[in-house]
């Protein structure tokens, strides 16, 4: 299989498109496009962080699955 010019020392860890998961971030994050626009990259990992951090202190919504296991048992 032939390398792909410009990519042969990529690391396969890495993901190929770094501005398409910059953007799925900060979707997820609650920002509209506009926002993450306005934003440099640090700045937008800096809030997805400050975001997430806030969130591991709530507990999460019991799903259907977790309240028929929690009947089940």
């Amino acid at each position: 299989m032939a390398a792909t010019p410009g990519k042969e020392h990529q690391d396969e860890s890495e993901p190929e498109r770094i501005d398409l998961m910059l953007l799925c971030v900060g979707k997820k994050a609650g920002l509209s496009f506009d926002e993450i626009n306005l934003m440099r990259v640090q700045d937008l990992l800096d809030y997805v962080n400050i975001y997430s951090e806030q969130d591991k202190d709530k507990p999460r919504k019991a799903t259907q699955t977790d309240i028929d296991k929690f009947y089940a048992s």
